[in-house]
């Protein structure tokens, strides 16, 4: 309910106190419905805002899938050592979202800070929890990979094929659209639990192995 609750306020869609087709004592009933407003919406947002190239900046769409993930991601427990330890996404090698990142300033999931940290250097990446590594690192993005191995840290990129070669959340570029894949035995083996309802929006879901 809590996490419900943060979500329609990100959306702006936070129920008021008096709603006239939600009697009073009906407020199971009445988050009911909201819950499947709020996975409508989302299901839009995620799968590129049903978003054209020539509408809405690529990267701009990019930096919304990376908060927007966090927020259908549970990490183990021993990923956030203090009550305030802040949720960190990182940015390996060369950023492509110029400042397009600083609209999460201010952003909270479950409660926590978001931190955007640029690391161009690709070490120390310890700490983070979405590391994100785009095109230019074609060349090293296994390198970043293996550095992220065992950690549990969500891998996103839009480098082609990347779920395929062990990443964890490949950014896909559709009929002018972005939209996702997903490597659910690479998460899993790094300790992530990956909502159901993230899933189902996923285009391609590997399990096992096989891209289902």
């Amino acid at each position: 309910m809590v996490f419900l609750k943060s979500a329609l306020t990100v959306l702006g869609i936070a129920p008021q106190r008096h709603q006239a087709q939600f009697p009073h004592g009906h407020r199971a009933l009445r988050w009911r419905w909201l819950a499947k407003a709020v996975f409508g919406l989302l299901g839009v947002l995620l799968l590129g805002f049903e978003a054209r190239a020539d509408s809405f900046d690529e990267y701009t769409v990019k930096a919304a899938y990376l908060y927007n993930f966090a927020k259908f991601v549970e990490w183990p427990r021993q990923a956030f050592p203090e009550i305030n330890t802040p949720l960190l996404i990182c940015i390996a090698g060369q950023s492509p979202f110029g400042d397009t990142l600083a609209v999460l300033a201010g952003k909270t999931v479950e409660s926590r800070p978001v931190e955007v940290r640029y690391y161009p250097e690709l070490t120390n990446l310890e700490r983070c929890h979405i590391v994100f590594m785009g095109r230019a690192e074609q060349g090293q993005f296994k390198a970043i990979l293996a550095q992220c191995g065992g950690r549990p840290i969500l891998t996103v990129s839009d480098i082609g094929q990347f779920v395929q070669m062990g990443g964890m959340v490949g950014l896909i570029e559709s009929e002018q659209r972005i939209r996702f894949a997903i490597n659910l035995v690479a998460a899993h083996q790094s300790g992530l639990k990956l909502s159901s309802q993230l899933l189902k929006l996923a285009t391609v879901v590997i399990k096992n192995g096989e891209g289902q």
